[in-house]
């Protein structure tokens, strides 16, 4: 054998190697790109489902006394809406004010959620409630309108409950319905009462024709503690509005009384605040001591008319009583009307007890000088301070 044979057989065994391992090279670069071709499957992530989840609030403003009540009333007020998502996928908080003026409510998908879904408007998803607490002074009850619905039931309750204290024109006038019911007013910021009256076919009760009642009160079916007795002190509250273009008869058109309870003097109240049409328009505030009324004093109606006001009246019960009348703007706290007596006789013989009266009250003897009215009330207060 030759030796350049050998050396021949060698070179050439080396460039088929060669050869063989950029064939190999090339091979496996098709292959890693027929590995990586559009035919094998892919990762592909679901587009987020579209959920719009949003809280809202039947009131803008609650007030509470209690932390139970306060709890109670946040859960009425709030409704959530969780769109096409479910509950259990969403956290809802509630973050209070450090001086608890206000609580807001929040709605948003919980972490493990989130990319599943899509909230396309975020500025539904909190909502804030201002938050006013009551402060209850001695054992005053009150009567607040809660919202439409139940406006007798919730009456009842406070001032005689399973009694009957509303004193309303409805037997005559059935198809309107009830004369009072409870709506949001946007001045107050909260539910008041509305008493309803109408020239016809309102009437007393289906008792007297010639006036016109629609009124709530304290009576013997009453709480002892809503019944003013002699020597007792007692502070009435409430807040009413006579609506813009309101028309008093002539005879008569009350919205507040203090009636005495039993004797021979029962059936003339004690006090009586009415309006009075006349030149021009008054509200007056009628005394008796017996039998027959004097005017206290009285002032132009115009100012009073078209606003919130609030009442404060004080008095003694005794033959040596005290009596006090505070009208205020509720606007910006202006006294409208005041009036105040250290030395008077609040107290009558065979008088039980003392109660007061609410709502509209007015004679039909002028009807030509009336129109269907609706007076607004709130907050009523009976507080025995002594």
């Amino acid at each position: 054998m030759k030796v350049p044979f050998k050396t021949n057989f060698n070179s050439q065994s080396n460039h088929l190697n060669s050869a063989t391992f950029l064939c190999f090279l090339v091979g496996s670069f098709f292959i890693l790109n027929a590995c990586s071709s559009d035919d094998e499957p892919k990762v592909v992530t679901p587009e987020p489902i579209v959920a719009d989840i949003s809280v809202s609030a039947a009131t803008n403003n609650i007030t509470w006394t209690e932390a139970n009540e306060l709890t109670q009333k946040i859960n009425d007020a709030l409704t959530y809406n969780y769109s096409s998502a479910t509950e259990i996928k969403t956290q809802k908080t509630l973050t209070f004010a450090t001086d608890s003026t206000s609580v807001t409510a929040t709605i948003q998908f919980k972490t493990a959620f989130q990319d599943y879904y899509n909230d396309p408007n975020a500025s539904n998803n909190s909502v804030t409630i201002t938050l006013e607490k009551q402060v209850v002074t001695g054992n005053a009850v009150i009567l607040s309108a809660d919202g439409p619905g139940d406006t007798y039931e919730l009456i009842t309750s406070v001032l005689a409950p399973n009694q009957n204290p509303v004193e309303v024109p409805d037997c005559n006038h059935m198809d309107f319905g009830r004369h009072i019911d409870e709506i949001f007013d946007t001045d107050l910021d909260a539910n008041v009462f509305r008493f309803f009256i109408h020239t016809d076919p309102d009437n007393d009760r289906c008792i007297n024709f010639d006036r016109q009642r629609n009124e709530i009160k304290t009576y013997d079916q009453s709480p002892d503690n809503l019944l003013g007795v002699e020597s007792e002190t007692v502070i009435y509250k409430w807040k009413f509005k006579l609506q813009d273009g309101f028309q008093s008869s002539p005879n008569f058109t009350h919205i507040h009384q203090l009636k005495s309870v039993g004797g021979d003097l029962d059936a003339m109240p004690m006090y009586t605040l009415t309006t009075r049409k006349s030149s021009p328009d008054r509200l007056e505030l009628r005394y008796a001591e017996t039998n027959s009324q004097v005017t206290l004093k009285q002032t132009d109606l115009a100012p009073l008319i078209g606003k919130w006001l609030e009442v404060t009246e004080t008095i003694t019960y005794g033959f040596s009583g005290t009596y006090s009348i505070l009208i205020q703007q509720i606007s910006d706290a202006a006294v409208l009307f005041e009036y105040a007596n250290d030395n008077i006789i609040n107290w009558r013989d065979g008088g039980t007890f003392v109660r007061p009266k609410w709502g509209i009250y007015r004679s039909l003897i002028n009807a030509q000088d009336l129109r269907d009215e609706e007076v607004l009330y709130a907050d009523f207060s009976i507080e025995e301070i002594d």
